[in-house]
């Protein structure tokens, strides 16, 4: 018999969930804007990969990108939750910073061993007082992360709580 994974119960804690439900994450306006910021993240910290993710209880959901292009990721539109870096800032609800993945918790993630993807920095991203997701970098190389990359991530965090504020129904959660 295989074990069944449980996500911690940051992750299925049910406002959270009906937060992330009320967010009209398909809208095409919704979609640009954080591609947009994303973009922006990526050139002002230097790294090739910039994601908007919002993190499900067994999945990650890529609603916002740069420098995936035709990846595997983009086709599905994310991760299992268990292979996601940015789960780990929505469970602590606090940065996550991986200079070296490959030498992490996190080493043998298919996002480590198959995408090479060396390093990783994520910010929690809010909404309705829930941490619902994550805009993080990503480096192809292991790399130390500066204090300014950070600030970047932290107000582009700010900036995507906001939109996402904007394109969300209200719920009794909101």
């Amino acid at each position: 018999m295989s074990a069944v994974i449980r996500p911690p119960h940051a992750l299925t804690d049910p406002t959270r969930i009906r937060a992330l439900a009320s967010i009209d994450f398909d809208n095409p306006a919704l979609r640009a804007a954080l591609d947009k910021i994303a973009q922006r993240t990526a050139a002002l910290t230097g790294l090739p990969v910039s994601m908007v993710t919002l993190v499900l209880d067994t999945a990650q959901l890529i609603v916002g990108s740069c420098g995936l292009d035709d990846s595997w990721m983009t086709a599905a539109g994310g991760t299992p939750v268990e292979w996601s870096f940015c789960a780990n800032t929505v469970t602590t609800g606090r940065p996550y910073v991986l200079p070296d993945t490959a030498h992490s918790e996190q080493a043998a993630s298919p996002l480590v061993t198959v995408d090479g993807m060396a390093s990783y920095a994520g910010v929690p991203i809010t909404l309705a007082g829930h941490i619902v997701g994550a805009h993080c970098v990503m480096g192809l190389t292991a790399q130390p992360f500066t204090p300014e990359q950070l600030d970047q991530l932290r107000g582009a965090a700010a900036e995507i709580s906001d939109l996402l504020r904007q394109f969300s129904q209200p719920t009794s959660a909101n």
